[in-house]
């Protein structure tokens, strides 16, 4: 819930400022407030500013769900989540939890925020979390 009084500090511009209007929203990505012309209010209280990193996230966030549900369903043979892989699934992704086949997971060094403080740990990932990791590793 966003505080009384707060105001929208989406930037007009290079050394312009920030917008200024009261602040409707506060982005659950940057923590920043925003009116309703610099974000949206998503279904179940989602709230997104119209950065672009943050709305890179919740678009990230969206196709990945999407992803989810389109895979799933090989797994539920005993087969490798990725497209078109006939292999036996093997070993299950640190972030999506599909299971895959051992050519489609590799060993990753990522940094896990939710030690404190911060670690490197290793995740076995596949190849489509993996690929989203530069956007999430701020």
């Amino acid at each position: 819930m966003i505080q009384v009084g707060l105001a929208c500090s989406f930037s007009k511009g290079f050394l312009r400022g920030s917008c200024g209007v009261e602040a409707t929203g506060q982005c659950v990505y940057c923590g920043e407030p925003f009116c309703n012309d610099h974000g949206m209010h998503g279904k179940d209280y989602l709230e997104v500013c119209n950065r672009p990193k943050c709305r890179a996230k919740f678009d990230d966030v969206e196709s990945h769900q999407a992803w989810i549900l389109r895979v799933r369903g090989a797994n539920s043979v005993s087969v490798c989540a990725i497209e078109g892989c006939q292999s036996r699934m093997q070993h299950e992704c640190g972030r999506c939890r599909l299971q895959f086949c051992n050519d489609h997971l590799k060993p990753m060094q990522i940094l896990e925020r939710r030690h404190v403080p911060p670690q490197k740990v290793t995740v076995v990932l596949c190849a489509h979390c993996a690929s989203r990791r530069k956007l999430w590793d701020d």
